[in-house]
């Protein structure tokens, strides 16, 4: 698909339908970020000249393509989420409006303490500092700005089998700290891309340089592995350890509903999201890349209609890293072929991967790529 028709159907295309919707005035949501400019300004964060006091539209509101062309035309991609730069390093933020009433900056700020930070099995999304707002009964949660895990596409099996690797760690490190994610679909991950990039990429649209120079030019996650994170936790719960765990109505999450909510029956909230783990394996690579099969075994375990029957992470964590240490260099390497790849296009690109596989091996990349440990 066009990126730029892309664009206009995921975002342009929704708002049109709020009939308030003007292409040359900010919405009602980012009104609310524009007016909070310079209080952030104050604490070093940098809006983008859009949400800048006094802001006029570079393009022409009433032109064929409605400011979808200039930078300036780039809208929210959601309502609570806004992105900065951090004057002091450049660094691209996320900032997330929150009530002050909820508990999820309370398990975010849990796993990124030292303590949890150091630990390499913490894919918990790092918060960067929480700002109460002057007024009113919010606040504010930053992170670094992350992308979709799905794109730019994986290469080779090898690099899903990293994304996996740290997605199972992250979620059993969530259950052996007594807290269970309880929404843990593919929307609720995110990778940090940064190293991946030779440019800063634009928060709105990915494949554009964030000074909007130009395009986006990225290396593979095999030369520059990217980190992957569980983000959101909203819907998140932490548990006593010395009192038995209750169970918990299991919500709708990615689009699916697990067994037992459907039924409309509290089960062991861990269960829960071993199900909806599994669940991402097998409708996110089961279903749409060749070449995984040696993971649905487990998948099939994991999504059991029964949550008892179900193994626990721990066991899940131990199952996956077996299978994977099994697996010969050349399938780890192998290309990540879609089902629905383009018939004609298959010998080209599997000629070119090869080519390409050698030299990632002449620079001595791992088939697993693994970023390097965090200070």
């Amino acid at each position: 698909m066009n990126d730029n028709y892309r664009y206009f159907e995921e975002v342009i295309g929704p708002l049109r339908q709020n009939r308030r919707f003007d292409p040359g005035a900010l919405s009602e949501n980012e009104e609310w970020w524009s007016g909070h400019y310079e209080f952030l300004k104050e604490r070093g964060y940098m809006l983008r000249p859009r949400y800048r006091p006094g802001w006029k539209p570079s393009y022409d509101p009433k032109g064929p393509f409605r400011g979808t062309r200039a930078e300036d035309g780039q809208t929210m991609l959601h309502a609570a989420i806004m992105d900065a730069l951090r004057t002091s390093d450049s660094l691209v933020v996320a900032m997330k409006r929150i009530e002050i009433s909820t508990d999820e900056d309370q398990i975010a700020t849990i796993f990124s303490d030292d303590s949890h930070n150091s630990d390499p099995r913490n894919h918990c999304v790092r918060i960067v500092e929480v700002l109460l707002v002057p007024e009113g009964d919010e606040k504010i949660l930053v992170m670094e700005w992350m992308r979709r895990v799905m794109n730019p596409r994986f290469r080779t099996v090898g690099e899903a089998v990293q994304f996996l690797k740290e997605m199972v760690e992250g979620l059993q490190y969530m259950h052996q700290h007594n807290v269970a994610h309880r929404d843990c679909s593919i929307n609720n991950m995110a990778m940090e891309a940064n190293a991946m990039y030779t440019r800063p990429y634009h928060p709105i649209r990915p494949k554009k340089r964030y000074d909007w120079s130009g395009r986006a030019l990225h290396h593979s996650r095999t030369r520059c592995p990217p980190r992957y994170y569980l983000i959101d936790f909203d819907q998140s719960r932490m548990y006593d350890p010395s009192q038995p765990r209750p169970k918990e109505y299991a919500l709708k999450s990615g689009g699916y509903t697990p067994p037992e909510g459907s039924e409309g029956t509290p089960c062991d909230p861990f269960a829960t999201d071993v199900f909806l783990l599994g669940n991402l394996i097998r409708t996110s690579f089961l279903d749409v890349f060749h070449g995984f099969e040696f993971l649905r075994p487990l998948v099939e375990d994991m999504i059991m209609d029964d949550p008892s029957e179900r193994p626990s992470m721990d066991e899940v964590a131990l199952r996956f890293f077996d299978i994977i240490d099994k697996l010969p260099w050349w399938k780890l390497r192998a290309r990540a072929v879609k089902k629905d790849e383009f018939p004609l296009a298959k010998p080209f690109r599997a000629l070119y991967h090869v080519f390409w596989t050698a030299s990632m091996m002449l620079l001595l990349k791992p088939a697993i790529p693994s970023p390097k440990p965090l200070h």
